[in-house]
């Protein structure tokens, strides 16, 4: 199970500690990624991730576990705050000589009290997005 549709590359995926962010962090290690810097505001995730083998396993030690210490680390980030963003790419054109690939996949929760999209107000809007 891997490939090399992304032998070489660099990657970047926010909001990596669970769900959709997690599984492609990984998939991109798989499928031959040169670097995964896993990036969320948290290691690991909050919640059981539904009993899912390795669930208390951050998304980058499952990586480096996989294939090898150097193919991914953890960065604290919020993507809310511009200076995190900043840093992480930083960081990632630091340890892999450049950036290929960002997917922003980082969101953020609570705002199901706001009621329907129509309903928020601007500024729950713009949090949101």
């Amino acid at each position: 199970m891997g490939g090399d549709r992304l032998t070489g590359k660099v990657a970047v995926v926010t909001g990596s500690s669970s769900g959709l962010g997690r599984a492609i962090a990984i998939a991109f290690a798989s499928e031959g990624a040169a670097f995964v810097l896993c990036a969320d505001l948290e290691p690991i995730a909050k919640g059981s991730e539904f009993g899912a083998e390795e669930a208390g396993v951050p998304t980058h030690q499952i990586i480096q576990a996989r294939h090898g210490e150097s193919k991914a680390m953890f960065q604290q980030t919020n993507v809310t705050i511009g200076s995190d963003v900043e840093r992480l790419v930083q960081i990632a054109v630091s340890y892999g000589g450049r950036l290929d690939i960002m997917v922003n996949n980082a969101g953020i929760g609570g705002t199901e009290h706001h009621g329907m999209v129509h309903e928020m107000t601007e500024e729950t809007w713009d949090n949101t997005m």
